[in-house]
């Protein structure tokens, strides 16, 4: 779970490199060098999930329609798991009365 937690936050801080460069569009792209970036786990996955792309070789640009469906995904996932455990919770509960 830290593992998973440290990767979301490094992928977060890619995406506000990006933003803050203004790397949003084709016409804007930046390599990793330029943005002083390392191609890692977390670069990976976000260009795996489309919110980092690749027009030309070697230069990107953020997908902000693509970061926040990527969030409300996370998001949803998140609220689900945190629904199970409260429901299992609420059953072993339950079942401490009887």
């Amino acid at each position: 779970m830290l593992f998973t937690t440290l990767l979301m936050l490094k992928q977060r801080t890619i995406a506000r490199v990006f933003a803050d460069a203004g790397a949003l569009d084709a016409l804007h792209t930046r390599s990793a060098e330029e943005l002083g970036l390392r191609i890692g786990i977390a670069w990976q996955q976000l260009a795996s999930h489309g919110v980092l792309r690749s027009p030309a070789s070697g230069r990107w640009f953020f997908d902000r329609a693509s970061w926040r469906r990527l969030y409300r995904r996370r998001m949803a996932w998140a609220l689900a798991a945190l629904a199970g455990v409260l429901l299992i919770w609420l059953f072993a509960w339950s079942l401490r009365w009887r």
